[in-house]
């Protein structure tokens, strides 16, 4: 979780100088935390787990989290701890972005620190690396009851320490740097039926503009092609709310057997990529404001542009 300063300027500077900023605006992000947001604006029942600060960048993140109906039960506050925050410049023209941020001081999560029943009563954990102490132990408590785990790999985020933890997960999303660095694959097919065959079971690449590559479970590939939009405006938190979107669709759409458990392997690739069409759509609209949430669509605009 972490909280965003976002400046819009003309142009990056590129030494010493004074420009009047275009916009600015305030905003939350972070990878899990935008993701759940969407999730939570177009209706499921998602709860975040997490540590941050009793600042004011702390109260203002749970305040934001209200609008997106993102339950924080499992939101610890840790007092004398500062939360994340970023100041993002944005270019004018191209939307291209300069980040500039301090991290929270709140301890992450051990494994005793884990509130195991919110992760044990879902449908899917969705984690991007954060807390890597507890991860493994909270892989192993999901993978007990059914839950399904979902990654999302950002660019230039990749580590060869998260190998032991990406061999356990279900739905495997990365971004095209994360991607190429970990299978070692500049063809990004390719580099999705790597991923599938180290143990994912939906396993996915996106590249921006140029659409997202697919292996479903049954070893059939899917592209996805990008909606363009004619005026971007910022790309902040357009991969987090793919992310978001994509899950969304499967807790809807997927397949719930006699247990109540999501079952990937028998959800019809046409919902997987009903799935697909809704993140890139969510994607693709998420640029139209500064931001990396305030210019999250509504479901029906996404499924409009979607056609779904």
């Amino acid at each position: 979780m972490i909280n965003f300063h976002l400046i819009k300027v003309r142009k990056f500077p590129t030494g010493r100088e004074v420009q009047e900023v275009v916009e600015s605006a305030n905003d939350g992000g972070g990878p899990v935390s935008t993701a759940l947001a969407v999730a939570g604006k177009f209706g499921a029942n998602v709860v975040m787990l997490d540590r941050i600060g009793d600042d004011m960048t702390g109260r203002t993140i749970l305040e934001d989290f209200k609008i997106y109906n993102v339950h924080t039960d499992g939101v610890e506050v840790v007092g004398g701890t500062i939360s994340g925050c970023a100041t993002i410049l944005v270019e004018a023209e191209s939307g291209k972005r300069a980040i500039f941020f301090e991290r929270s001081t709140a301890p992450e999560y051990g494994e005793s620190d884990l509130v195991r029943d919110l992760i044990t009563d879902s449908k899917i954990l969705h984690i991007n690396g954060r807390h890597r102490q507890a991860l493994l132990p909270a892989i192993k408590s999901a993978k007990k009851a059914h839950t399904l785990v979902s990654f999302d790999g950002g660019a230039n985020r990749y580590e060869s320490s998260l190998d032991e933890i990406m061999a356990h997960i279900d739905i495997c999303i990365v971004a095209r740097d994360f991607g190429e660095k970990y299978t070692g694959e500049t063809d990004l097919m390719k580099a999705c039926y790597s991923i599938h065959e180290k143990g994912a079971l939906i396993a996915g690449v996106t590249d921006g503009a140029n659409g997202s590559y697919f292996v479903w479970p049954d070893g059939t590939e899917y592209r996805c092609a990008a909606y363009s939009q004619d005026t971007i405006v910022d790309t902040t938190g357009c991969g987090d709310s793919f992310h978001g979107a994509f899950l969304y669709g499967l807790t809807q759409w997927g397949t719930i057997d006699e247990q109540g458990i999501l079952d990937l392997q028998y959800t019809p690739n046409e919902v997987l990529e009903a799935c697909a069409k809704l993140a890139s759509a969510v994607g693709a609209l998420n640029t139209r404001q500064l931001g990396g949430r305030s210019g999250l669509p509504t479901l029906d605009e996404a499924k409009q542009l979607a056609n779904i």
